[in-house]
């Protein structure tokens, strides 16, 4: 093989086969329901498996851990356009909102201040960055998460709204088994 593995055999990359079930295994916490909800409204189909220290994915060969690259994958695996957004501004919004989850949701921080934000941002429009996106997928994890651990504040009705338009988006054959795990 030559300087810098010029010259050698290409390998073929590691894929997962059409047969080979997606698998998610992780701690019944909000990482976890991020990426139970980024799957669903990706209409990835999976077996869950809620146990564990941290977030990790089987997929055949290929296997991932961490939140990013887990949401990464799905986003990539799921059906029809992607939910990263192309134009810089919905990105932008996106990713803040994300931020926001990331760091204080997750942890249970500052949850009524930014909810009530949430709160208001959705009375304008019908999906946190406007059109239906990562963030959509991640805070409605964390929303779930809340809710399941009773920290959710009452009178937040645009985003009890919101809630139900995003787990619309679960596919019939998914959101009962997807929406046991998360609620």
């Amino acid at each position: 093989m030559g300087l810098f593995g010029f010259g050698g055999k290409k390998q073929k990359p590691v894929t997962a086969g059409k047969n080979d079930k997606i698998s998610l295994t992780g701690p019944a916490d909000a990482i976890t329901m991020k990426a139970i909800m980024t799957a669903g409204v990706r209409g990835v189909e999976m077996d869950i498996n809620l146990s564990g220290d941290s977030l990790s994915l089987a997929h055949g060969p290929v296997s991932a851990k961490g939140e990013s690259a887990v949401i990464t994958y799905f986003d990539k695996k799921g059906t029809g356009a992607s939910l990263r957004p192309k134009k810089a501004r919905i990105l932008g919004e996106q990713n803040y909102w994300m931020d926001l989850s990331c760091q204080f949701l997750d942890k249970g921080e500052k949850v009524s201040e930014i909810l009530n934000r949430l709160n208001s941002n959705l009375a304008n429009q019908e999906y946190v960055a406007g059109p239906l996106s990562l963030a959509d997928a991640v805070i409605a994890g964390n929303v779930l998460m809340l809710k399941k651990s009773g920290s959710y504040p009452a009178g937040l009705s645009n985003i009890d709204t919101w809630l139900t338009r995003v787990e619309q988006q679960i596919p019939e054959n998914l959101r009962s088994t997807y929406m046991s795990h998360v609620s």
